[in-house]
């Protein structure tokens, strides 16, 4: 019986040194401790061992695992729009694969067709380049499907370049003056 007496008289300052301190210093920031806190400060003991019960039903707080449940489902729904809404941006902002203009389509281009009937035959170009008005140069440009004519001043220059692709290795560049099929080049890539 002196032994276990001599035991819980050992013990007693173990259980006084595990007290928890909660107190406000003068900052406002709210301190624990398992020391007593400063002179002339109010403090409460907190103990460890106590958990907070459920929240009122008015309460904001969540302690059942349906309701963190629905909170981490509404997280991921917010999660998988925002990435939705990012993924559509970044597809918007990215270049559009390149079209090319496959052999068919470029044996059909003529010099001196014109814009509308490239466009028919090659659809729309991979890049296109407004060169500005062409005054003298170049000094003869295709009238019509069969005739050359003199340069006038002021016909507007374009150029349409159809880049290559795995099925058809060309680059395709077409130069237009006045509306009309001028010069057509194209180089193989790889």
């Amino acid at each position: 019986m002196r032994g276990f007496a001599l035991i819980l008289l050992m013990g007693l300052p173990l259980a006084a040194a595990a007290q928890i301190y909660r107190w406000v210093d003068a900052n406002g920031r709210v301190n624990f401790s398992n020391t007593a806190p400063p002179k002339g400060v109010q403090a409460t003991v907190v103990d460890p061992s106590t958990r907070e019960g459920p929240p009122s039903p008015d309460s904001t707080d969540c302690y059942t695992i349906r309701c963190q449940g629905e909170r981490m489902e509404e997280r991921q729904r917010r999660r998988e729009a925002e990435d939705a809404r990012v993924r559509e941006q970044r597809s918007a902002l990215s270049p559009k694969p390149p079209r090319g203009l496959d052999f068919r389509a470029y044996v059909s281009i003529q010099r001196g067709i014109t814009e509308g009937e490239l466009l028919g035959i090659a659809g729309e170009p991979d890049l296109k380049a407004d060169q500005g008005v062409a005054i003298a140069a170049p000094e003869y440009v295709q009238g019509t499907r069969n005739t050359v004519v003199r340069a006038r001043s002021g016909l507007v220059m374009k150029t349409y370049t159809y880049l290559p692709t795995p099925a058809d290795p060309f680059i395709t560049t077409i130069t237009l003056v006045g509306g009309r099929v001028s010069e057509i080049e194209r180089v193989r890539k790889f």
